[in-house]
Parts: structure tokens; C-alpha cells; sequence
């Protein structure tokens, strides 16, 4: 059963995801910060935001002092320093040596016991759309580069980063497919007919499809 919740374009009910882990002294890192949502969203003024804006930098310094410019993957923190890093829509921005090695240097911040949340898309019909997406990543690339869920058998480009984290949480986002959609590459019109008016029954019903168009995933780091 889908929660519909999830079958939307906006991002706070993932914030919600990474709310759930953060306390009150938490130190937390987000990366990609953009406008400086997530941490207004958390109402969290003490946030450490990174970006490879400058300009949006000096903005998020007006209302957010530990804000940094900077250039992935290297991150310019302490070794375990942040309870929890969060990086929303950004690793889709990157190349896969980029990514990478953006892990690895989330690893080397994170704590023991801190957790790491990252939104990003999937592959969809209007994943290209935006033209600075490089490609998507599947989620299963986390579990087998941190969590060491490579089977003996699998050939992997790069070493495996960790195997400390293990997979707290993975929720997909959904769109909903119109009715017609799937409909459109169909020249029987008495079938598209035929079809439409049976779809339609079951949209009365109450019944519909969905598509997944990106997900969020929580890993924790332990001992």
C-alpha cells in the first residue's frame, strides 16, 4: 500500500524522514543546501550548510553562521563530527567517481551512530528533463559501497568504502500516472476506447497507478 504522502513533488515529508533522527544537540551537515530549506524547515539556525554556490553562500551566511563554500566531494569538516549528514537531489548532479568519493568523505565525518540521509531521483521519463543531471543512482549502490552488501561474486569498480551502516529506512516517491498516458502510443482507437472506459471504472473505484520517480534513504553508522 502506497501513503500518499509520498506521491508528491515536494520535498518535506523526506525532511520529515531526517527529522526523526535529529535531537536537539545534534550537530548536522547538509549538503547541496541551496536556499537554506531543510535547516528553516528543522527551524535549526546552527546547521552546517555546504554548497558550491557562492552566491547563495554569502546569502545562507546572513541567517546561517556555520554555512561553507566548497566543491565535492571534499568536504572541509573534522573526522566524525556530525550526528547526521543530509544531502538532498545532489548526487544525481554527479559523476560516479564524484559520488564516490563523496561517500567516502561522508564516512569520514559521520559519527559512530550518526545516520546519513540521501534524496535523489530515479530514472523516469523526465529525469533528463533538467539538463544538469548527470545520471541516477540506484539505492542498492549505498548498500553494497557502506553497508558491504556486495555478494562474493559481484565485480565492483571501486573498493568497498564500509561496511558499518546498515539500512534504517528507504522510501520511494511517487507521481501518479494520468489516465491516459499509457494510452498514447495506441492507434486502435476502439481499443483506446475500450480501455479508457474500463480505467475509468476504476478510477471511480478509487483505484490508480503510480510510478516511482525517486526515493530517500536513512543509513546509520555503527561500531
Amino acid at each position: 500500500m502506497i501513503d500518499l504522502k509520498y506521491v508528491t513533488t515536494k520535498r518535506e515529508p523526506f525532511f520529515d524522514l531526517a527529522k526523526e533522527f535529529i535531537r536537539p544537540d545534534s550537530k548536522v551537515l547538509d549538503i547541496g543546501a541551496g536556499n537554506g530549506y531543510f535547516a528553516e524547515y528543522c527551524n535549526r539556525s546552527d546547521f552546517y550548510l555546504f554548497d558550491g554556490n557562492k552566491i547563495n553562500v554569502l546569502e545562507l551566511q546572513k541567517k546561517f553562521p556555520n554555512s561553507f563554500y566548497g566543491r565535492l566531494p571534499k568536504l572541509p569538516f573534522e573526522k566524525r563530527f556530525f550526528d547526521l549528514i543530509h544531502c538532498s537531489h545532489v548526487i544525481e548532479h554527479l559523476n560516479s567517481l564524484e559520488v564516490f568519493n563523496t561517500l567516502k568523505e561522508i564516512d569520514r565525518c559521520l559519527k559512530i551512530s550518526g545516520y546519513v540521509v540521501i534524496s535523489t531521483p530515479i530514472l523516469w521519463e523526465n529525469f533528463y528533463n533538467d539538463l544538469s543531471h548527470v545520471r541516477p543512482y540506484n539505492p542498492r549502490l549505498f548498500l553494497k559501497y557502506l553497508c558491504a552488501h556486495a555478494s562474493k561474486e559481484t565485480i565492483l569498480s571501486n573498493d568497498v568504502i564500509s561496511n558499518q551502516f546498515k539500512l534504517i529506512k528507504l522510501q520511494y516517491r511517487y507521481r501518479e500516472i494520468p489516465l491516459m498516458e499509457s494510452y498514447y502510443n495506441i492507434k486502435n482507437n476502439f481499443f483506446i476506447k475500450l480501455l479508457f472506459k474500463f480505467t475509468t471504472i476504476l478510477y471511480s473505484l478509487g483505484l490508480r497507478r503510480y510510478e516511482k520517480t525517486g526515493y530517500t534513504i536513512i543509513l546509520k553508522k555503527s561500531n
